[in-house]
């Protein structure tokens, strides 16, 4: 099953597993939650279910924030699947910056960062083989 991992301070990048409750498990810590912010029914965003003492990874929509480790999949409505590569480049472009919290005074603003990249050793999952890619 190939997923888009959203790390905070991180740039995007996909990772392959077993299955969802492997991603799932791999991925995120404590209980988990499956969003459907991305305004279509195909796409799904999985997260920690509480986000309280994580840090700001990136703002998803203009509702939704989001903390902590996450990742982006296919949905079918019953299950979660696995992104066509074509997907998974789409929302790697889309969420490529991290953002920092900033205070300018009067509120909190999220400002991009410069992306880093994720050595591929300390990754989650395994790297897609050839003909996955």
């Amino acid at each position: 099953m190939r997923v888009l991992v959203l790390e905070p301070g991180y740039s995007p990048y996909t990772a392959s597993f077993r299955d969802e409750a492997e991603a799932a498990e791999k991925i995120i810590k404590g209980n988990r939650q499956m969003l459907l912010p991305f305004g279509n029914e195909v796409i799904a965003l999985v997260c920690s279910e509480v986000q309280d003492d994580l840090p700001l990874n990136r703002s998803i929509n203009e509702q939704l924030a989001l903390k902590g480790r996450a990742f982006v999949c296919g949905w079918d409505g019953q299950r979660l699947r696995e992104l066509t590569r074509k997907q998974a480049e789409r929302y790697s472009r889309r969420y490529l910056y991290p953002e920092q919290l900033v205070d300018t005074g009067d509120a909190w603003m999220a400002v991009p960062q410069h992306p880093r990249v994720k050595p591929a050793d300390e990754r989650l999952g395994r790297k897609g083989w050839l003909l996955e890619r």
